[in-house]
């Protein structure tokens, strides 16, 4: 059976993901702050599948306390195959604009913590000599926009470790996907304005899912966004800097 370590076990793109895992035979181990939020996806899970799921309440952003979370998901599974990270805020950037110094939870949450439980994670996998590991990042990190800086360079600085992680280990025989969803209808986007290509969680966890087992690196998701992020990219900075967006 499949060993699935979960951070982020209920946000919405996590939940869609879970309801197709949950239909094989895998174990999982979900982690997210709310532990009642974490009991009704467990007790769902348990109903719709044949997969064995443990759960645990923590902040992510306390990452003097990863080590001793890897250690403990590892022993109850027996093991882990594949990491999968999917957790994130969206800060209100007018307000980080005008208040910097409240900025670093934006990088801790979105960042920092990822990185460092990867790292943890990546360590374990090439002691085994085997592993994946799963991080959705964003589009958002492709390039700085005014809308959305703060959250695209944290997604950013995942994107270029995550990149770097992926060339050190890849000899060793262990996989690093990055997974760079567009904008997701998710509690996070609710207040966004713009709901153009907007696409279902459900959507999105199928190219997921099979990311998992698949061979490409970086998987954009819905695929259309791996050609508008082209073209955002290749933007002059004279025509770039006069959008709106």
């Amino acid at each position: 059976m499949k060993k699935i370590l979960v951070l982020g076990g209920y946000s919405a793109i996590s939940q869609a993901v879970l309801e197709l895992l949950a239909k094989e035979e895998v174990i999982l181990y979900l982690v997210g702050r709310d532990i009642q939020k974490l009991e009704i996806v467990r007790d769902h899970l348990n109903s719709i599948g044949r997969s064995q799921v443990y759960i645990e309440a923590m902040d992510l952003n306390k990452i003097e306390e990863h080590r001793a979370l890897l250690e403990r998901a590892t022993k109850q599974m027996n093991g882990l195959d594949l990491l999968f990270v999917c957790y994130g805020v969206l800060p209100n950037q007018k307000k980080l604009e005008q208040e910097p110094e409240k900025a670093l939870d934006n990088y801790f949450t979105n960042a920092f913590s990822t990185i460092n439980f990867v790292s943890l994670v990546a360590n374990y996998f090439e002691s085994k000599g085997k592993g994946t590991i799963a991080v959705v990042t964003s589009v958002a990190g492709e390039r700085g926009r005014k809308s959305n800086y703060f959250y695209g360079s944290a997604k950013s600085c995942v994107d270029t470790f995550l990149e770097g992680l992926r060339h050190r280990l890849f000899s060793k025989g262990i996989k690093v996907v990055t997974i760079k969803p567009g904008i997701v209808d998710t509690p996070m986007t609710a207040n966004l304005e713009r709901k153009t290509l907007m696409a279902k969680p459900e959507r999105v966890a199928q190219d997921i899912v099979k990311a998992f087992e698949g061979r490409k690196s970086v998987v954009y998701t819905p695929w259309i966004w791996r050609y508008i992020m082209l073209i955002v990219k290749l933007l002059p900075g004279g025509i770039f800097y006069r959008t709106d967006f």
